[in-house]
Order: structure tokens, then C-alpha cells, then sequence
């Protein structure tokens, strides 16, 4: 059947209807139900309906065109063999959104498939899973699956070169991407490693936002000297002559505490000696202070945080459990503290350190600042967030010194019965 144009424009045409052809052009391209509703429709569209069916719409300013019967309406008059063809011969021809967006479907399928053997040898098809499932690949690579699949294959080549002690963040994306900055912050490709060093590579770094410097350090790469992140400790015992260790020795031999810093654990780790070693974890610099003036080298092996744990912490803690240590962390009573805690112990196997009911109900009547912030539960313990509510005041770290001392003060044998008896998480 031939097209009757003069007719059609007529019946269809012209701007007035515009929005009604757009729509219907939609439908046909999606595929779909038969109906079209128009909401707030103009007389011009509901004069067209009304031409092409042959009787007025019902009333309202809602208008409901069946497809089926304008397509029946137009090859019955003549005009057009049917709608698709009237609306192609109006305004051009109609995508095939269904189809197309299947063949986009495929393409990306594509670029993740492509490199999931590679991935797989990583220990990071999980990490594709969720690129796939959240969308972070297709915005970084502005939706275009040839950039994308660029984008992936050099983030992989950043992963397979990991870890790399010590070796400056610039340096690696020099060797890997040609570009020094390559993995600077905003950068596309730094943007995926950071999501598989967070969540993925090698068990992941864990918390919800973790600083730039403790996502690289977790694979070795410093960023800049890293001298600034630093983590105090006291005691820790070492082995071996490297010179970390001997640094360290020196300082335990004069019962001095000394800070680390990141680029020290990263360049030139001590040889730490301790397997099956109870090593305590506080967050404030004052305990340890106050354990190297009280105790000296009587003192158990003692870590700070300095309030929420940065990349050298973090490190450490990761090369203290790597060595066999047992872990015993503690934070201030208030909610950052219980926040702190949490994600400690989601990312190490720890025990908290007179962190429990116990503890709180022995200094119910201990003075102390307001609960600042939104309550946070205890994954170790429900009931000690209530508790902690109930109080309505925090309680510190330096309230407690005398007991955390004592604790400090025991042979190991005594620690491990004294940390035996308290609540795991």
C-alpha cells in the first residue's frame, strides 16, 4: 500500500502534534502495551485522535490512544499501511530501543568477559561483579565500551604489578601507564584500583571511607614520602638486623616509645617478633605515654592510634597480625570510639580491650564530656551502645589508666588469662 502523505500530514502533521507522534514513536520503538496515555493533552492532540479514529476522545485532560486502532484506522482509510510506516513517513525512521539497548547490553558484557581470566588470577572477579552491578566503569569511561575496556585492561595492569613495597604511587603508574600522574586522585584508572584496593584486593581495607594513604599502603605504594602518617609505639619486640629492628631495639632497650612512620613500614620494616605475642592497641597517645613513665621496659607491647586509625596504623597492624599477633584494641567510650572499634575489628581478628558493660558500669559515677554524634551500635556487644546512651556521658581513655596500666604491667602468661576472661567480639 502506497503512502497517502498529503492526507497523513493533514491527520498528523504539523507541530501541534508533535509530542503525540514522539510518544507514540516511543511505544513502538520500546514495544510494550497497546495504550497510550497522554496526560494533560492540548486540543490539537485530541482533535488528531479524533481525526484518525473517527469519534471524540472522552473527556478529561487525560487522552488514551490504542495503537491498534489508529494502525487498523490508517491501513483501512488508505492513508498508510500502518502506523509504524505513517509515523517513519512523517518524522524518520524508529529506533529499535529494545534491540539496541540488548546490543549494549552485549557490548559491555564483552569488556568485562574479556578480561575476567586475568582477573581471576588476581583473586578479583568480585571486583568485576560489582564495576558490572554499580556502574563506576561506565561512568569513568563515559559510556563508551571501547574506552572502558582501555580503562580496565590498564587498572589490571596497575593490580598485577601489587604489592610493591615501598615504591612511590607516581612511579608505579609511570611503569604501568606511562603517565606519572596516572593515578592521581580524579584520574579514571586510579578511580578503579582504589575501588579493588578497598573491597577487594586481598581482603580489602575495610570502613566506609578510607584515606588515599591507607588504600595504597595496603598494597606497599607510598603517596608522596608519606612521612606525615605516623603511628606511636612502645615495647613492640623485634627481631633479626635489619634496621628497622635495630632502631626499634634501641628504643625498647631505653624504654622509650617512638613514632613509625608509614614510608619506615613500607621501605624498611622491623623483622617483628610476635607469634602468639598479646600486643595492646589504645587510641590515645596518653596511655602510652603514661605506660613509658610508669612501667618503662616492664611494659607489654603497646600501640596508639592517635584517635581514628591513618595508613601507618593500619599497616601495622596489618604486618603485627601477619607475624602472629594477638590483638587486643580499645578506644574512647563515645560513639567516634565505637565507630573505631567496629571497623578495626571487621578488618582484623581482635579482642576488645576493656571495651564491655563491666568496664562502663565500674565507672558509672566517673565524670565526663557529652555524647557528640548519632549512637552507634557495638558489633561486639548490643548491649553496649544502650548502656553508653543511658550514661549519656562519654567516657575517656585517661579515666581508665590505672586499670589499663595494670593490665599493661602483667607477665604475658597473666595476659593471656586476664584477656581469656574478658568478652571476644
Amino acid at each position: 500500500m502506497n503512502l497517502d502523505k498529503e492526507r497523513l500530514q493533514r491527520l498528523l502533521g504539523g507541530p501541534g502534534t508533535e509530542r503525540l507522534r514522539r510518544r507514540l514513536r516511543e511505544r513502538l520503538g520500546r514495544g510494550g502495551a497497546d495504550t497510550l496515555t497522554l496526560t494533560r493533552s492540548t486540543p490539537q492532540e485530541r482533535a488528531a485522535v479524533e481525526r484518525l479514529v473517527g469519534r471524540p476522545p472522552r473527556s478529561g485532560s487525560s487522552l488514551r490512544v490504542s495503537l491498534a486502532e489508529i494502525d487498523a484506522t490508517l491501513a483501512r482509510a488508505g492513508i498508510a499501511p500502518g502506523l509504524r510506516a505513517a509515523l517513519e513517513a512523517l518524522d524518520g525512521p524508529i529506533r529499535d530501543a529494545a534491540a539496541e539497548e540488548e546490543a549494549e547490553a552485549r557490548r559491555w558484557r564483552n569488556v568485562f568477559d574479556g578480561v575476567r581470566d586475568r582477573a581471576a588470577r588476581l583473586g578479583l572477579e568480585s571486583w568485576l561483579d560489582e564495576l558490572a552491578a554499580r556502574g563506576l566503569l561506565k561512568r569513568v569511561a563515559r559510556r563508551d565500551p571501547a574506552n572502558a575496556t582501555v580503562l580496565l585492561e590498564q587498572g589490571l595492569a596497575v593490580l598485577e604489578a601489587l604489592p610493591d613495597p615501598g615504591l612511590n604511587r607516581s612511579t608505579l603508574a609511570a611503569r604501568c601507564l606511562g603517565d606519572a600522574h596516572g593515578l592521581d586522585p580524579g584520574q579514571p584508572v586510579a578511580a578503579l584500583v582504589r575501588r579493588a584496593l578497598h573491597r577487594h584486593w586481598r581482603g580489602g581495607t575495610g570502613g566506609e571511607r578510607p584515606d588515599a594513604r591507607t588504600l595504597w599502603a595496603h598494597a606497599g605504594i607510598l603517596v608522596g614520602g608519606d612521612i606525615t602518617s605516623t603511628v606511636l609505639v612502645h615495647q613492640l619486640p623485634v627481631q633479626g638486623d635489619a634496621a628497622g629492628s635495630r632502631a626499634l631495639r634501641i628504643q625498647n632497650q631505653c624504654g622509650e616509645p617512638g613514632y613509625l612512620t608509614l614510608r619506615q613500614l613500607l621501605r624498611h620494616p622491623p623483622r617483628w617478633d610476635c607469634t602468639d605475642r598479646e600486643i595492646f592497641v589504645c587510641e590515645n597517645p596518653t596511655v602510652v605515654a603514661e605506660a613509658a613513665e610508669r612501667l618503662g621496659v616492664d611494659c607489654a607491647p603497646l600501640v596508639s592510634t592517635g584517635g581514628r586509625p591513618g595508613a601507618a596504623v593500619w599497616l601495622l597492624l596489618e604486618q603485627l597480625r601477619a607475624a602472629g599477633a594477638l590483638l587486643h584494641y580499645r578506644a574512647d567510650f563515645d560513639w567516634a570510639g565505637v565507630s573505631i572499634m567496629n571497623s578495626v575489628l571487621a578488618r582484623f581478628e581482635a579482642r576488645p580491650w576493656r571495651m564491655d558493660i563491666a568496664t562502663l558500669e565500674r565507672h558509672a559515677q566517673d565524670p565526663g564530656p557529652s555524647l557528640d554524634g548519632r549512637p552507634v551500635a557495638a558489633s561486639w556487644d548490643s548491649r553496649l551502645a544502650p548502656a553508653l546512651e543511658a550514661r549519656g556521658t562519654a567516657l575517656h581513655e585517661e579515666r581508665l589508666l590505672d586499670e589499663l596500666l595494670a593490665d599493661l604491667a602483667r607477665k604475658q602468661d597473666d595476659l593471656r588469662s586476664l584477656c581469656d576472661n574478658q568478652e571476644r567480639p
